[in-house]
């Protein structure tokens, strides 16, 4: 599978930048298991020192302006809500069922039209209600 193409603008700018240093994947995994967090950003980063050791050398070379101050990692949900939107457009152009979509992913009927129509991938046809 490719990797997902987030909208950068879309995310709050703490996330675009992990994004950006770690690219989609990576960071999902990192904020998953990090977000919330509290880390000091040292000035000097060394392999030693816990920011790198989760994040790497390149993030907190990236998080510069935060240098010698305590970071919040921030939160992951506006990345893992974009993910999901575009798992759902492409599930429908290969034939999945709305249907299916609201038991996989919890959300109505009216939310996956909703992604579909700001996606541009909206089709009357793929409504039709089917058990």
């Amino acid at each position: 599978m490719t990797e997902p193409q987030i909208d950068l603008r879309a995310l709050p700018a703490g996330i675009r930048e992990f994004v950006k240093v770690m690219g989609v994947e990576r960071a999902i995994a990192v904020l998953t298991e990090q977000q919330g967090q509290m880390f000091y950003i040292p000035k000097h980063p060394t392999p030693e020192c816990a920011f790198v050791k989760a994040f790497g050398l390149d993030m907190c070379i990236a998080l510069e302006r935060y240098a010698e101050q305590q970071y919040q990692i921030p939160m992951l949900h506006k990345v893992l809500v974009q993910v999901r939107d575009q798992t759902i457009v492409a599930e429908v152009a290969n034939g999945t069922t709305i249907q299916e979509l609201v038991r996989r992913f919890k959300i109505t009927r009216q939310w996956i039209t909703k992604i579909l129509k700001e996606q541009g991938e909206y089709k009357e046809h793929q409504l039709e209600f089917k058990l």
